[in-house]
């Protein structure tokens, strides 16, 4: 009996030794199969194993309480968060792919451009939500990476696509905390949306340079008119685009920024669909949401340390949405100095409790600069609904 049962411990410590072997070896393994990204917890999913730098990079995360409004949709700010980084480290790693790089000192890839989106269902609390970004096109300086979201119902394995976007971004170098624009390492192959990227891009070149020449223009008289403290537009007579205006002010962190000290593109979108989300709210006196987003340009980087103002009204509103006009004015703290560093119309929908749409207040408009604004809007809601119903056809 002694005998067997010496026997028996020792097949067990042998078991033993055999599982923390195979244990550390699995642990190994899955430390260079997967990525934690520590500044916002999201797990790199895609397999980097002899990965080829273009196959897709997907990012997951788990929703909480804390990404959610009032109703339990996640904040649209959120989802563009996840998909500017989904994007970053797609462009970002394709960009250095030439590069023999030995430590976290590589170039980086800076975002510049949102083509429009639309958020096409929303994402629950409790939901897995996945950014799969991919290369389609690229050019002498910059990238197209489209991004895609997924939500699964961790309960049920239903899984739905909410959102699908094409973000651009440039290739830098910050050597001395001076951005240096670095050449695009070409694609390895065609990708079948290439025609699609190369459209995309000769279209927004002349876009972002109408653009960017209105946001110069502008003086500080001009930028010190809208940032007009949200106490003052309380003061308004209710519906009208003052009493809708919305202020955040917001000082760049570190947590804020990638490793080259200048506020991401996320950091940025999800301040401006909060502000535009404030301006519906204002307006409506209900939940608001973001049902899309027209291009949104990045005009100039905002530093680390600097403080930035995301002011938004309501520039039009039809039956039942509102289109908001966002403004980002960056400040240079030390200086003093201030830029528009980006632009945007966000169009929000007023939802009940149940998230179902209701119907817009009239919008009240005194000023010239108001009624012309609001003629402008009708145009750009005309051309959206031509545009869908082409894409229906």
């Amino acid at each position: 009996m002694i005998r067997n049962i010496s026997r028996l411990s020792l097949g067990i410590s042998a078991i033993a030794r055999r599982t923390s072997a195979i244990s550390s070896y699995l642990g190994n393994k899955w430390k260079q199969a997967s990525w934690r990204y520590t500044r916002s917890s999201i797990s790199l999913l895609h397999n980097q194993i002899n990965s080829n730098a273009v196959d897709p990079v997907i990012l997951a995360r788990r929703i909480i309480p804390d990404d959610a409004n009032p109703t339990g949709n996640v904040h649209g700010g959120h989802i563009l968060q996840l998909m500017e980084e989904a994007g970053h480290v797609a462009a970002t790693k394709h960009c250095n792919t030439q590069n023999n790089i030995s430590d976290n000192t590589g170039n980086t890839a800076y975002m510049a451009r949102l083509e429009h989106m639309d958020f096409l269902q929303p994402v629950f609390v409790n939901e897995i939500v996945q950014a799969k970004a991919e290369i389609i096109y690229v050019s002498q300086h910059s990238l197209a990476v489209e991004v895609e979201v997924t939500a699964d119902n961790v309960y049920t394995g239903a899984r739905r696509l909410t959102n699908r976007g094409i973000l651009w971004y440039v290739y830098f170098n910050n050597i001395n905390d001076q951005l240096t624009i670095c050449e695009v390492p070409p694609l390895p192959y065609n990708h079948p949306k290439q025609q699609l990227g190369r459209q995309l891009y000769e279209k927004q070149k002349k876009e972002r340079q109408v653009n960017k020449e209105i946001a110069t223009n502008i003086n500080n008289y001009d930028i010190a008119r809208q940032t007009v403290g949200s106490a003052e537009a309380g003061q308004e007579d209710e519906g009208t685009v003052a009493a809708s205006e919305s202020v955040l002010a917001h000082l760049v962190m570190p947590s804020d920024c990638y490793e080259i000290k200048y506020a991401t593109g996320g950091c940025l979108m999800k301040l401006m669909d909060t502000a535009a989300a404030m301006s519906g709210i204002r307006h409506c006196k209900t939940v608001a949401v973001t049902a899309s987003i027209n291009d949104i340009d990045f005009y100039k980087p905002v530093k680390l340390g600097s403080l930035i103002t995301i002011t938004s009204r309501i520039s039009f509103i039809s039956t039942k949405s509102m289109e908001t006009h966002v403004r980002v004015i960056a400040k240079d703290i030390r200086t003093g100095s201030q830029y528009i560093a980006s632009n945007a119309y966000f169009y929000i929908v007023s939802v009940d409790n149940n998230c179902m749409s209701l119907k817009v207040p009239p919008l009240v408009l005194i000023t010239d600069d108001e009624k012309r604004v609001f003629e402008e809007g009708r145009q750009r809601y005309e051309n959206r609904k031509k545009a869908q119903m082409s894409k229906m056809n």
